[in-house]
């Protein structure tokens, strides 16, 4: 009675922990909160309570990203492997947690998209959990702010609001009225309460249409990344303020001196091109001058032909400079036509506002695209650095050429069986390509020996893991490359603890290296070797069963015979550059690798079986081979 006690203490103090630990992230105490959920994991891990272990993984992965400790990828994964328990206890609650834990990393690394899908699925599950669930429905807000998307933001912060309400939740009530009122003074239109005494002033009197405009661009400037987008939102923000009738933005090109723009409102986004020497706006570029034109065909400098080109009849114009930083001309507002009157002093006092934030919003969206254009060859230089590497290590042996990308190909499938998101999937695809580039340390009469190693060869041959890692930490081409160079090691890691170089065991080996262990086995038993033929279908999955949670993660090996027969098949045939014919590939998507497996145990297969056999049959044994499915 007493040791029962004491656990349920202990258990007690566990849920303390877990309570205490959300009240710190909210605080945004993130160090503290690991701690408390650390302790917490310890305890629920010892009494086997599955569900409190997830919640507790979940929250530990979205708190390492934030307190830095760990980077995104290393996360994520924490996540994924948090997901699968989740999964296991069926708890609605405990999946949500783990979708919110999903949705804060996506949010944080600006995947809007990603971060919706796992919140809008999740954030009616949290009452067990009020604060997680404000803070779900206060990421939903923020996240639609960065998608523009005002009246929905509103929305979510006033659920937000009224929740903590209802509970009585003061700080968070506070917290979130406070965001409600910086948040409307930007944006008057998301509800009844916050519009404006008059059309254009508030209760003082002053001028708000200009700050709401202002307000925009700035938000516009943070979230969007196509140059085209921008401009428009420039131009239709400035053609509101200053009640024109349009508004062109053009971009000087310094090397050409053209003024270029796909934004002139009213054209259908068609690219305006002409000399810098031209019109007005050539005009502004060469003199820096601001120019209000009353009647602007009575001036000479006006430029006719874009009236002419585009059917658009100018009246009155003002033409302003747009300047970076550094005070140099990059571009020309042009307002055409004042709705009522003429331009004024005013209007060039707003202009010049506007055209400050445009200014530098403009030059750094140019610097980023420059930017991305260049993360996008580096990209492609270590995609062509990890393909060059990969050769290398076929061109040691040519019996295993093709190996390590059919290794990649099934780690591809599993990956997508498991729902792991694009970049974890990358990281673990690259591993893949890798995880055999230690066998260049190999000497050739062990690599390529036509029978069985000697004990001493086989020790030998077992170190080219240790070389594939420390090659790949030596390799700070990319910063995932230590994430890669954790997998790839890990790819003789047995689940069970005897596998090598570290001999890990259960979760402590990477869980993308769970995968590889999977992917390695069953191509190195389904491909031709020195020594033998392909082994029999049926007896290499009976070896991929017989290895869960001994050799293998049995969650990762259920999830690979969740793959279609189609597509394992198409893998299998790579090595002899073959396609699947469309009516065999209808065949074999028709079962998968565990159903086959089934069908290859029955004594008596039915005629249906017996076609997805010999289908399956034709592709598998090549090379005169004898042996069975």
């Amino acid at each position: 009675m007493p040791d029962k006690h004491k656990s349920f203490e202990t258990v007690e103090n566990a849920e303390n922990l877990l309570k205490n630990s959300i009240k710190l992230y909210t605080l945004k105490k993130y160090t503290e909160a690991i701690e408390h959920l650390s302790d917490a994991h310890k305890i629920f891990l010892a009494n086997k309570n599955i569900a409190k272990v997830s919640v507790c993984l979940s929250l530990i992965g979205v708190l390492k990203y934030l307190s830095k400790e760990e980077n995104y990828y290393k996360s994520l994964l924490l996540i994924e492997e948090s997901k699968f328990l989740a999964e296991s206890t069926n708890n609605k609650t405990v999946i949500a947690i783990n979708k919110f834990a999903f949705a804060q990393v996506y949010f944080l690394e600006n995947k809007y998209d990603e971060a919706l899908f796992f919140l809008k699925n999740s954030v009616e599950v949290l009452d067990d959990y009020k604060l997680l669930k404000i803070k779900a429905y206060e990421l939903l807000a923020l996240t639609y702010m960065n998608l523009q998307n005002a009246k929905t933001a509103y929305e979510y912060l006033d659920k937000a609001a009224k929740y903590a309400a209802k509970y009585e939740l003061k700080e968070e009530f506070d917290k979130i009225t406070q965001m409600i009122e910086n948040y409307t003074m930007s944006n008057s239109a998301i509800h009844p309460a916050y519009k404006y005494k008059k059309e254009n002033t508030d209760e003082s009197g002053q001028d708000t249409t200009l700050l709401l405009a202002l307000s925009k661009i700035a938000r516009t400037v943070n979230a969007e990344a196509n140059l085209d987008k921008l401009l428009m939102t420039i131009a239709e923000q400035t053609k509101l303020v200053l009640k024109a009738d349009r508004c062109s933005v053009f971009l000087y090109d310094k090397d050409k001196n053209e003024l270029w723009s796909k934004v002139a409102l009213g054209m259908d986004s068609e690219e305006i091109r002409f000399s810098a020497e031209k019109g007005f706006a050539g005009y502004v570029v060469k003199t820096g001058e601001t120019i209000r034109i009353k009647d602007v065909y009575h001036d000479s400098r006006f430029n006719k032909e874009i009236d002419k080109h585009t059917g658009y009849k100018t009246y009155n114009m003002l033409c302003m400079p747009i300047r970076n930083i550094k005070f140099e001309i990059i571009g020309v507002f042009q307002v055409l036509n004042k709705k009522e009157g003429d331009f004024t002093d005013k209007d060039e006092e707003i202009l010049l506002a506007i055209g400050t934030n445009a200014g530098i919003a403009i030059e750094n969206n140019v610097l980023f695209n420059i930017q991305q254009k260049m993360l996008k060859e580096q990209q492609e230089l270590f995609a062509g650095f990890i393909d060059t590497l990969a050769a290398s290590i076929d061109a040691r042996d040519k019996i295993t050429l093709g190996h390590s990308n059919r290794v990649r190909l099934y780690s591809e499938l599993i990956s997508e069986q498991l729902g792991l998101n694009k970049d974890v999937t990358e990281i673990i695809s690259k591993a893949a390509m890798l995880h055999d580039i230690g066998k260049i340390g190999i000497r050739d009469a062990v690599l390529q020996k036509k029978g069985t190693l000697t004990k001493e060869e086989y020790e030998h041959i077992k170190e080219h893991v240790k070389i594939t890692y420390d090659i790949l930490c030596k390799t700070n081409m990319n910063s995932s490359f230590s994430e890669i160079a954790e997998i790839a090691a890990s790819h003789h890691e047995r689940y069970d603890g005897t596998g090598y170089f570290r001999g890990l065991k259960g979760e402590e080996i990477p869980f993308g290296g769970r995968i590889l262990a999977v992917s390695d086995v069953f191509d190195a038993i389904t491909s031709v070797r020195h020594y033998r033929d392909r082994m029999p279908m049926k007896e290499a999955l009976k070896i991929m069963i017989d290895g869960k949670n001994k050799h293998f993660d049995g969650k990762i090996v259920d999830a690979f015979l969740n793959i279609k027969c189609n597509l394992i098949t198409e893998v299998l045939i790579t090595e002899y550059h073959l396609v699947l014919k469309e009516n065999d590939k209808k065949i074999l998507s028709s079962v998968t690798l565990k159903e086959f497996y089934e069908i290859l145990n029955k004594d008596k297969p039915n005629p249906d079986e017996k076609n997805i056999i010999d289908i399956f049959g034709s592709y598998y044994i090549r090379n005169n081979q004898t042996a069975n499915i």
